[in-house]
């Protein structure tokens, strides 16, 4: 019922399950219904999991098994001229509570800072006029090798958000600190306790975070 999932999934059908192995169910159901159609399913227990638990942790494996246990069930009932493609939105690391600086708590981070949005893993400075190269010198400082911080000219030269609207520049940071370690920084001022304590993290450019695998189970390979 989200905005964002109206709209990337609007014309479709939805069905209803809750369990992964109901949903596989509902899947291989809808596909024997409707040979000519493309069938989206989404389970989000993994990526849950690993933010409360972390990616190393043994419940992020056990479910990690389960669902590649459920999608194996699921290519062995799939009629023969189909293709299953299985992939994810992001990766992810752990990264430690006490690995993660407070711009509520430094005033150098916080310095010259009108507001603050993005991730804990990419977050946008939006800064008082003038501030910039000040903003830009703190942060590098207080970061060091564990973290990219650049301007958002740079990060937008560099493609990182694709095309830019004149209408779309203003909501992108000043100031952009990416974290390549394993570090995130928060703003206990606005963030939540609970996304605080989460484990797992993402939003930086690592390849942890943005190597997404693809896997293709396509119709012409024998089952």
């Amino acid at each position: 019922g989200s905005g964002l999932t109206e709209a990337a999934l609007r014309g479709g059908r939805f069905v209803a399950a809750r369990s992964l192995a109901d949903r596989v169910d509902a899947t291989v159901t809808a596909v024997r219904a409707e040979p000519r159609s493309l069938v989206y399913l989404y389970w989000g227990d993994v990526d849950k999991i690993g933010h409360v638990h972390g990616c190393d942790s043994h419940e992020w494996v056990a479910e990690l098994e389960e669902v590649d246990a459920q999608l194996a069930r699921l290519a062995s009932l799939l009629p023969a001229d189909t293709s299953l493609h299985v992939t994810a939105d992001h990766g992810m690391v752990d990264v430690p509570l006490d690995a993660r600086p407070d711009i509520a708590v430094e005033p150098d981070l916080d310095a010259g800072v009108r507001h603050v949005s993005g991730e804990p893993r990419c977050v946008q400075l939006h800064v008082r006029p003038g501030a910039r190269d000040d903003v830009l010198a703190a942060w590098r400082a207080r970061l060091g090798e564990d973290a990219l911080v650049l301007p958002g000219e740079e990060a937008i030269a560099a493609g990182w958000f694709g095309a830019v609207s004149d209408t779309v520049r203003p909501r992108i940071g000043d100031v952009i600190a990416v974290m390549t370690g394993r570090i995130a920084v928060q703003d206990s001022r606005r963030h939540r306790p609970e996304l605080r304590a989460l484990l797992g993290v993402h939003g930086s450019i690592t390849a942890d975070e943005v190597a997404i695998p693809w896997l293709t189970l396509s119709a012409a390979q024998e089952r």
